[in-house]
């Protein structure tokens, strides 16, 4: 699809595939590639799930291309105002994996770190590899920096404030099982199962009632930071939605007609 994501479709399952610098390392080329291929995938009634991956071995994401913030004239009147608008393109970016209105898996093969994690946040599954090796977590305090990427916010919803502000404060990297026990990723299994695990949650949710799913997504999300009451119309209308699709019709008479429903996302 560009120089830095390739789209590979498998039916109904599209991956998206990493391909920067040897190690994915976030800058605007890649988020903005990352943009553009989950914007038309989120769009596509024939894709039902995406796959957020990497074409390297041990790496996922190593986190922000720090030659652009390094390259930076901090004495220039405008300095905070172009790293403002640097972190909002990231933003942007960042953005449109995590409003993708169909599941999103991220396939955690190696180091997710500093933006990385970021990226992996914005997913709505992490399955991660634990081979001894592989880390993940917001490690941008080490560098005398904070995350700009959404890991303020993402990982705090996530994990509860409890949790996130020390992985924060001490840029603490943790490994699979680590990452599993306290619900950052969503399994950690062993290299040889990777491929496994993700193909078959893949095609578990590629069977689903996506577009349930897809308001199910859009609820939560929009109504997480409202007080209940507008947090439930958001819900009411959703449901009316989700209750008036062909799915619906589907899934009530494969109800009761104790078979499989054969949900087409519509």
């Amino acid at each position: 699809m560009g120089e830095l994501v390739d789209v590979v479709r498998e039916g109904a399952v599209a991956r998206v595939v990493m391909h920067r610098g040897g190690n994915n390392a976030i800058a605007p080329d890649l988020t903005e590639e990352l943009e553009a291929a989950f914007s038309e995938l989120g769009a596509d009634p024939g894709c039902r799930v995406v796959v957020l991956q990497s074409a390297y071995e041990r790496y996922f994401s190593v986190g922000a291309d720090l030659t652009g913030v390094g390259g930076l004239d901090r004495s220039a009147p405008d300095a905070e105002e172009r790293i403002v608008e640097m972190v909002r393109r990231t933003a942007r970016g960042f953005q449109a994996v995590a409003s993708c209105p169909r599941p999103v898996i991220a396939r955690i093969n190696g180091h997710a770190l500093g933006g990385g994690c970021e990226l992996a946040l914005c997913c709505d599954y992490r399955v991660m590899v634990e081979d001894g090796r592989s880390r993940i977590g917001q490690t941008e305090v080490g560098l005398g920096i904070m995350p700009g990427g959404g890991g303020t916010q993402r990982l705090v919803r996530l994990l509860g404030r409890a949790k996130a502000l020390p992985l924060l404060y001490e840029g603490t990297r943790l490994g699979g099982r680590e990452a599993e026990a306290i619900g950052l990723v969503w399994r950690a299994v062993a290299p040889e199962e990777l491929d496994r695990t993700v193909d078959e949650l893949a095609g578990r949710l590629a069977k689903a009632a996506t577009l349930a799913i897809a308001l199910i997504k859009d609820a939560v999300d929009r109504g997480q930071d409202l007080p209940l009451g507008e947090a439930l119309e958001i819900e009411a209308r959703n449901f009316a939605r989700a209750a008036l699709s062909e799915d619906a019709v589907t899934g009530v008479v494969a109800f009761f007609q104790k078979t499989q429903p054969e949900f087409k996302g519509r």
